[in-house]
């Protein structure tokens, strides 16, 4: 009879045991993980860092632990990239805690990012993942679209010329489509005419915001690069130009033809 009642206690003890962890489960109230935006970190000719904000809210009456995030990164319903943060920490009672997540779009990625927004212009993407509390796991996701900057020539303005050098101002119009600014570390330039380079450079702490935006560059043809001199400069007066610029790994060149006798 003792023997029984030994059975029994330790059946029930290793019962409750495993019984524990789904009842801790049920007892904890989901956290609540809301998307809130996205920007852009650093943007390089080899690296674009995207930056996505989740708020985690703990509905609970006491402290959670908040282990981490585990996350992946898809284009295209192809993933792409996986991660995870370190220990984010407590969390009070009824309140929330916003997690910005790095992820870093380098080397194969980025490639194939290009070749998307080469052909399409615009990739869709998935961040999912899941928030990791007291050893459970509670998913998350945002799907949104990317796009890619549309870029052209606006206004050429002729400030100075004469037969040696013409200053002008080149205005670029880009259209951004995305509900996030760009930051650019660098815009780089080049001007050419023909196998020539006459002119290269960049703009730094440039930003691209939310819809059209304009930005003006300056430049100096000197035009000794290219005529002998005055009589062949007028002999041939038209100037086919080519402009080339680079942010972040995207390239666009667009070319115009300047006429030169309006400008003497």
């Amino acid at each position: 009879m003792l023997k029984k009642f030994i059975l029994l206690v330790l059946v029930t003890a290793v019962t409750a045991c495993a019984n524990v962890p789904q009842l801790m489960k049920e007892n904890i109230q989901e956290p609540e993980v809301t998307y809130k935006n996205i920007s852009v970190g650093q943007l390089t000719s080899d690296k674009i860092e995207l930056k996505p904000t989740f708020s985690i809210a703990n509905k609970n009456s006491y402290t959670i632990p908040v282990d981490g995030l585990k996350y992946e990164l898809s284009f295209n319903q192809k993933t792409m990239i996986k991660g995870e943060t370190d220990k984010i920490g407590d969390l009070p009672a009824n309140q929330s805690k916003d997690v910005t997540l790095g992820i870093d779009l380098t080397k194969e990625t980025l490639a194939s990012l290009q070749d998307i927004l080469l052909t399409e212009s615009k990739v869709d993407y998935l961040i999912k993942g899941e928030v990791e509390i007291m050893g459970f796991r509670f998913p998350f996701k945002k799907a949104s679209t990317l796009y890619k900057p549309s870029v052209s020539i606006g206004k050429l303005e002729i400030k100075k010329s004469n037969f040696k050098k013409i200053d002008m101002v080149l205005t670029l119009t880009v259209d951004n489509k995305n509900d996030f600014d760009l930051p650019l570390d660098m815009l780089g330039y080049k001007v050419s005419s023909g196998l020539n380079q006459l002119v290269s450079g960049d703009l730094k702490n440039q930003k691209i915001e939310q819809g059209i935006n304009h930005i003006r560059i300056p430049l100096s043809v000197n035009l000794s690069q290219l005529f002998s001199s005055v009589f062949s400069l007028m002999q041939n007066p038209q100037l086919p130009l080519k402009f080339e610029f680079s942010a972040g790994g995207f390239e666009k060149s667009v070319e115009q033809t300047l006429d030169l006798r309006s400008l003497f």
